[in-house]
């Protein structure tokens, strides 16, 4: 019976402190990919070669995966599908982080990578390519 006082009194709390526009902690938006691989250091991997081949690997599939690099093989399809319509904002910048320093840095690994997860260049043309309505002159 305590128990159950306790409950109800809580969930109560919670009602009223909603109610009254009081915010606690922020949890992530709904339909996101997980945040548990969010704080992972790019920078650290894009410094080191070791680290470097070693996610290239994982993700050509010519290589094991450690938890976040399954975790992006999952996601990625979806994520280049969508926009990245489910991704948070950490994700989001460390994607183009990622994406930038291949492009520049490691155009060999990027054209490897391109032509397996969009073999029909599409979505090389949606991100990459300026719109033709773009007009810039």
């Amino acid at each position: 019976m305590a128990t159950r006082v306790f409950a109800l009194t809580f969930v109560s709390l919670l009602v009223i402190l909603g109610a009254a526009g009081i915010q606690g902690y922020i949890w992530p938006k709904q339909n996101t990919y997980s945040t548990r691989w969010d704080k992972v250091n790019i920078d650290d991997i894009l410094d080191s070669k070791r680290l470097l081949q070693y996610y290239f690997k994982c993700l050509m599939g010519s290589g094991p995966c450690p938890p976040d690099g399954q975790a992006l093989k999952r996601a990625l399809p979806e994520a280049l599908e969508t926009a990245c319509a489910k991704c948070t904002k950490s994700q989001i910048e460390g994607a183009a982080k990622v994406i930038s320093f291949l492009r520049e840095f490691q155009p060999e690994k990027w054209e490897e990578l391109a032509t397996k997860y969009d073999p029909d260049e599409k979505y090389r043309k949606k991100y990459f390519e300026p719109s033709p309505d773009n007009n810039t002159a």
